[in-house]
This record gives structure tokens, C-alpha cells and sequence, in this order.
């Protein structure tokens, strides 16, 4: 769900030609882990900002803390400035959590038992959900990502 209680289809807009997607939880304690995924999009949000044909989404993968008023709570005020970020929440999504999580081979676990673990994962996806790149880790520079953007946009 989004941060405004509605459904996300990543189906449902196939005007982007790109999607970014990457995940996190509200509650991380490390800094060089969620806050710096998301510092990474804020940076690639802004770059493409008047770009209509690009989405940057952040996916918490914390089914029962992060509903979507915690999220908005949080990241409202990012929402706000970067018009091409949503954040959505899996509370109440667990299985299309499971289903995404999978299909982008991320892994998370520790949830239920409140010691969140998980590998980290950015992909991007076209408009037919198809996964285009793969970026590990934090190991990926948003400025390496931002070439890549921009290469497959004169492509899509």
C-alpha cells in the first residue's frame, strides 16, 4: 500500500518506461544500510526529476511495523520533495511481499521475531515487469546507476 492507504499495481502503470525498486525497513539501525538506500534514490529521483517516464519505489519488507502511516510518518517529507518516490508498505501485503521479494531474489527474515536480517537488492524493471539491472549490496555508486538510467531510457 502506499503511504496514502492505496493499492500499488506495478502493472498498472505502463507509462514508465523504468522502474526502480529497493528495499527497506523503517527501523534499521545502520546507517550504511537502509538510510543509505534510500539517501541513493533521493539522489536518482532528484537527477530524473523531470523525467515522467521513471519511478523510484521503496518497499518496506516489515509486514507488521511499517503500515502505511508509519511510512508517511517517516518519509512523507521525502515523498513530498521527490515527486517520482513512493514508498509502500507490506502490512497486510505479505504474500505480494513473498511473490516481489522472490522474484527480485532479495531475502529477509526475523520479522515475526523483531531481529530483521536481510540480503540488500536494487533492481530495475520495465514497463513488462521484466528486471533489466541488478545492483548488490551497497556496493553500487548512484552516479554509475544514473548512467545506466539514462542508457536504457534511449533504449526503452
Amino acid at each position: 500500500s502506499t503511504t496514502d492507504n492505496k493499492i500499488y499495481n506495478l502493472s498498472g502503470n505502463i507509462s514508465n518506461k523504468l522502474t526502480v525498486i529497493s528495499y527497506i525497513f523503517s527501523r534499521c539501525p545502520m546507517p550504511d544500510m537502509c538510510p543509505a538506500i534510500i539517501s541513493h534514490n533521493q539522489f536518482l529521483a532528484d537527477s530524473f526529476k523531470d523525467n515522467p517516464s521513471i519511478d523510484f519505489i521503496i518497499i518496506s519488507f516489515d509486514f507488521l511495523y511499517d503500515t502505511p502511516d508509519v511510512l508517511l510518518n517517516k518519509y512523507g517529507d521525502s515523498e513530498k520533495k521527490y515527486k517520482n518516490i513512493q514508498f509502500l508498505s507490506s502490512h497486510n501485503h505479505y504474500n505480494d511481499l513473498v511473490l516481489l521479494t522472490k522474484q527480485s531474489n532479495l531475502m529477509f527474515w526475523g520479522v515475526e521475531e523483531n531481529n530483521i536480517g536481510h540480503t540488500m537488492r536494487t533492481i530495475i524493471i520495465d514497463k513488462n515487469n521484466t528486471v533489466l539491472k541488478i545492483y548488490d549490496g551497497l556496493d553500487w555508486k548512484p552516479g554509475d546507476v544514473k548512467k545506466d538510467i539514462k542508457n536504457l531510457l534511449t533504449i526503452y
